[in-house]
């Protein structure tokens, strides 16, 4: 599996609650590997995912849809 990765910036930090959820909805999502956030900033999480079974504007509308308005970083 040839995995990619994308930056998912949130405009406002995440609290531990935030992160929970996010990381939970994304890890549920067919063909994410790993969600982690970023260590000093609580607004970036990196997102491993397989691109032949689930596309980054996909996981965008996952976070839309719980109410999240994520930006995807260079892309």
């Amino acid at each position: 599996m040839n995995n990619a990765n994308v930056l998912m910036h949130f405009g406002a930090l995440l609290d531990d609650r935030q992160v929970d959820e996010v990381r939970a909805a994304l890890s549920k999502l067919a063909g994410v590997a790993r969600v982690e956030p970023g260590r000093k900033l609580r607004k970036v999480l990196l997102v491993d995912y397989d691109p032949h079974v689930v596309s980054a504007q996909a996981l965008v509308a996952a976070m839309r849809h719980r109410g999240y308005a994520p930006q995807l970083v260079g892309m």
